[in-house]
């Protein structure tokens, strides 16, 4: 028998070279076979044993028509060329190579047999055999066409592209060989090449390797080795072992190709390390449920296990795991285990370097002092807790470290830990169900999904459920109830909701317990506790940190993020050799903050040493990126932002960085970007470098959340850093105003000197009721007005320029020339109108001011048209960036002029309407002026581009506050109805309001 054995694996190993040797029947050759002549038409597949044609013949009665069918013929691949064709077609064996021919005869009979008797048992589901023959020296079997595709072919045209479809076909496969089984037959030689796949079945094809599994004495088995799908015990001819594992360790070798695209190696056969071979970024799990992924690989891994013992050992046994695989994937499979591997891939992925954990106890509002291990306790009995303290006292962490001992490993006995941040909820806009659908969409779940509802019930049906009478089945862990954002009802109430679940234990953290005044009643309210000054020592002894002498700040040290930021800033000073220098006057957070960035950044410049360009790029981002993000977010009274809203923040950056007045403010940075920029192209690739390589993965400043927003890595460093960003704003501003366009600059003043003189002669003519200091403050405020209208006035020009170049036939058209010269136009006047936003200025000293007059000038209105600039700033340069991306992107969607005119009309349109509002509430401002004073206002609107085309559509004598009133509703509808053709363009805009 080992004979044979090796006959196989050097056939195999020598196939290819020896395939050149066979010499196979040529397209056109005529066979007869029985009494009909059967014409090949080309060869559709070839194996160590055998070779399939596609052949036709023609009908006996029906003379002109065909038949198609597949003609198998037996012509074995000998290793020494013992076995070939001879010039009349015949196949021929010389005397070395009779053995073998005859063992291969033996197999194909017994294929032909077991074919025909499983035909007759079942016959939906065993391919045709519709007779077989001895010509030509040797067999043939002639075998229907059943339509379908072969496995190979499918794989090879990639057409599985999801992980359903593969289920699917692997539940094909399975009842294809469970007909064998069934009739105690082994397959032996299961690849995609032997499987055909119809719409509603598989077929297993070739039956040379088919054999009983209960085998009788004596009898010899000739097993095909296939590199990729063979089992072990095939390749190491332990015929002992073989049996049905042998065949599913064959399937799930297919179900690895489907998977990954490629056929297992060497290394993986023999079990090395399998797990691994399936990367995070594999095609066919991208936006599949993560439990859906971990389910396919563990079935991949069972099957494939070296050992035949621990493989499935049955059809029925296997294809459990795969109808579970498909429940998980069609959002069904909603379980303990599911929930567990999703918390546990998400901890791994959250989860930092620096593990080293402080034990922390918390003191109840009872006086109760509880340890760690206390509360984990209260929790997994089906506990509430609402944890407080303030920020930087290690709340985060205190949950990362109940999460890190919940997910340790998979007990059905015990409950889940799921772990679910709360500052995501500021960007969802009071969705419901959020914390649920957090869960959920780990498992890719989204609120799009048909069966949300459904998934949405088995998820409360597993919370109502408990492990054991006093056990909770889940324990949820709600971090940051304060970054939420203000409007929190909807989440709240969810809360509420869930803390009545019976089979959840749910801590809730936030920086006081004033929610407890009208919710979370039910929450037992504990307060995490300092750490100890014995703990404070200890730490900095542990890391030969020099303990501070003063007590004060001994005891501030017992805010963890206080003891990290002082503990990481003495070890970057003694490192460097400043020792104590710069830590000995911090005084609060911010003081601290200050500092630990202050080293970080000389920490970098000494790692960076030799590389100035580094240095410098470093300096930057901790200097002014950094705190420019912490600015937007103040702005935005935000905690984090969006993907988006940082892009644009970089985009804008990266232009600042290459003009003069920053490098005036900042001589340092002077004549540098060349150093700076070195290896980044454009602004995305300064994205990537910034944000993804330094912020987040070096310097470790910046994260980003579950839902892909971008936070720093603790907010408290956002107002130290938002005052580092304004400081840097107005350095850059004195000298950009140096910088200024002659033109824009000297429409502005010129409009604020008319301005000026003209409210001086209305005031000295006016009644006697106002000082010349109250005289000054409507000057002022009168005069910043108008500056605000006329940077608005060039902002709206600039952009309706760029849009009547948009709005050309060859651009619509999409002419590469003229598209190009278009994008160059947009990142032209980017550049040129971002300067001017600078100018404008909230007026919020002299509303104040002129508030207190109590004088007729609508105090809102005033402050709608101070604001306007640096809300048109926003839609100007989210705008202008969605046009560029639309119109000059290569992968746009906007392809054709019937898509790109309309994206263009919406967004001039909405300026049209937004600028006809902008007058009006100018004329609500003007009618409560005397005569002289509006004409005064008027004289500068008159230079405008813009706003003066509507001086004679919309004249002020004559007309009433109501009228004007009545007017403005109406244009105010118009710019909201002109909004929403925007949005249906996917402009999305960042202004409060859109």
């Amino acid at each position: 028998m080992n004979a044979f054995w090796c006959i196989a694996e050097k056939t195999r190993e020598r196939g290819a070279d020896m395939e050149q040797k066979r010499q196979l029947l040529d397209a056109g050759d005529i066979i007869t076979l029985g009494e009909t002549e059967y014409r090949l038409e080309t060869v559709e597949g070839c194996g160590g044993s055998s070779v399939v044609y596609r052949a036709s013949y023609e009908d006996r009665l029906n003379r002109g028509c065909y038949h198609k069918v597949l003609i198998k013929e037996l012509f074995p691949i000998h290793p020494q060329g013992m076995i070939y064709r001879d010039q009349s077609g015949n196949v021929c064996c010389e005397n070395d190579g009779m053995a073998y021919m005859e063992r291969c005869r033996q197999s194909f009979y017994r294929g032909n047999q077991a074919n025909l008797e499983l035909l007759e048992l079942q016959p939906e589901q065993i391919s045709g055999n519709l007779n077989s023959y001895k010509a030509y020296g040797t067999y043939y079997s002639i075998l229907s066409v059943h339509g379908g595709k072969n496995l190979e072919l499918i794989l090879q045209e990639g057409e599985i592209k999801d992980l359903r479809s593969a289920a699917e076909g692997m539940k094909k496969i399975l009842d294809a060989l469970e007909c064998f089984h069934k009739n105690g037959i082994l397959h032996l030689d299961i690849s995609p090449d032997n499987i055909l796949m119809l719409a509603d079945r598989a077929l297993l094809i070739d039956y040379n390797s088919v054999w009983p599994m209960e085998q009788k004495n004596g009898e010899i088995r000739l097993f095909s080795v296939k590199e990729g799908y063979s089992a072990p015990e095939i390749r190491l001819r332990q015929e002992d072992i073989v049996g049905p594992s042998t065949d599913l360790y064959s399937v799930c070798a297919v179900f690895f190709r489907m998977l990954t695209g490629r056929r297992l190696s060497d290394e993986e056969i023999v079990g090395n390390k399998l797990g691994r071979r399936f990367p995070k970024d594999l095609e066919i799990f991208r936006n599949q449920p993560v439990s859906a992924a971990k389910k396919a690989v563990q079935i991949v891994s069972k099957g494939l296990n070296i050992l035949a013992r621990k493989r499935y050992q049955s059809v029925d046994e296997m294809r459990e795991e795969i109808e579970e695989l498909i429940l998980r994937i069609d959002g069904k499979g909603i379980s303990h285990s599911a929930v567990w591997e999703v918390s546990r891939k998400t901890w791994k992925e959250k989860r930092r370097p620096d593990n080293s954990y402080l034990e922390r106890e918390v003191r109840t509002d009872s006086g109760e002092i509880l340890p760690q291990s206390a509360c984990l306790r209260w929790l997994q009995s089906g506990g509430r807790i609402l944890l407080k303290g303030p920020g930087g006292m290690g709340k985060t962490r205190f949950l990362m470290e109940l999460w890190r001992q919940g997910i340790k490993s998979y007990q059905p006995a015990m409950p889940v830990v799921v772990y679910i941040p709360l500052t995501d909820y500021q960007e969802a806009g009071e969705e419901p169900y959020y914390i649920r659908k957090c869960i959920l969409r780990h498992l890719c779940f989204s609120q799009q999904v048909k069966d949300m509802e459904a998934a949405l019930h088995e998820l409360n049906r597993l919370f109502d459920l408990r492990i054991q009478e006093n056990q909770a089945s889940f324990i949820l862990l709600l971090d940051g109830l304060n970054e939420a954002g203000k409007q929190t009802g909807s989440l709240l109430k969810e809360i509420e909701d869930l803390g009545r679940r019976p089979g959840l234990g749910i801590l809730v953290t936030d920086r006081s317990d004033s929610v407890k005044k009208y919710g979370l009643h039910g929450f037992l309210t504990a307060e995490l506790l300092p750490l100890s000054e014995q703990t404070v020592i200890r730490e900095l002894e542990q890391y030969r940190i020099p303990v501070p002498d003063e007590k004060p700040f001994l005891t501030m040290l017992g805010n963890p993020m206080m003891l990290s930021l002082y503990r990481k800033t003495m070890g970057m000073n003694l490192e460097s050799g400043c020792g104590e220098k710069g830590t000995e006057c911090a005084g609060s957070m911010e003081d601290m903050i200050g500092r630990y960035l202050d080293s970080l950044c000389i920490h970098e410049q000494r790692m960076d040493s030799g590389n100035q360009g580094e240095q410098l790029r470093h300096s930057y981002l901790i200097r002014h990126l950094l705190p420019e993000i912490a600015g937007e977010m103040k702005r935005r009274k935000k905690t984090l932002i969006t993907l988006e809203e940082l892009y644009r923040l970089i985009q804008k950056n990266y232009h600042i960085l290459h003009q003069k007045s920053f490098g005036m403010a900042f001589p340092e940075y002077m004549g540098k970007s060349r150093l700076m920029f070195k290896e980044i192209a454009n602004d995305r690739e300064w994205f990537d470098y910034a944000v993804s390589e330094q912020l987040i993965n070096r310097l470790n400043l910046l994260e980003k959340s579950g839902d892909g927003n971008y936070g720093l890595i603790h907010d408290n460093f956002i107002d130290y850093l938002a005052n580092v960003s304004a400081e840097n704003k107005r350095k850059i501003a004195c000298y950009r105003r140096k910088s200024w366009g002659i033109k824009g600059c000297a429409a502005i003043l010129l409009a604020a000197v008319i301005l000026t003189s003209g409210i001086a002669v209305w005031k000295s003519q006016a009644p006697g009721r106002l000082s010349e200091e109250d005289r000054q403050v409507v000057r002022n405020a009168l005069s910043r007005l108008v500056m605000n209208l006329q940077v608005l006035d060039i902002q709206i020009s600039g952009q309706q320029t760029v849009l009547e170049n948009a709005l050309s036939g060859k651009v619509l058209d999409g002419e590469p020339q003229d598209v190009e010269e278009l994008g160059r136009l947009i990142d032209k006047k980017r550049q040129e109108l971002h300067k001017y936003g600078v100018m404008a200025n909230d007026g919020t000293q002299w509303l104040a001011e002129l508030e207190m007059l109590k004088t007729d000038i609508p105090i809102s209105s005033m402050q709608s048209l101070y604001s306007k600039p640096g809300d048109m700033e926003t839609v100007m340069t989210e705008a202008l960036d969605h046009l560029e991306e639309s119109l000059c992107g290569e992968d746009s969607p906007y392809y054709d002029r019937a898509k790109r005119e309309p994206l263009v009309k919406a967004y001039k349109e909405y300026l049209e309407a937004y600028s006809e509002m902008s007058y009006l509430e100018l004329n609500r401002v003007l009618v409560s002026l005397d005569q002289e004073s509006a004409d005064t206002v008027l004289d500068s609107v008159q230079e405008m581009q813009v706003f003066s085309k509507f001086m004679l559509t919309y004249p002020l004598s004559g007309q009433t506050e109501e009228e004007i009133s009545r007017q403005l509703e109406g244009a105010a509808r118009q710019v909201k109805e002109k909004k929403d053709e925007m949005k249906m363009q996917n402009y999305k805009i960042s202004v409060p309001g859109w």
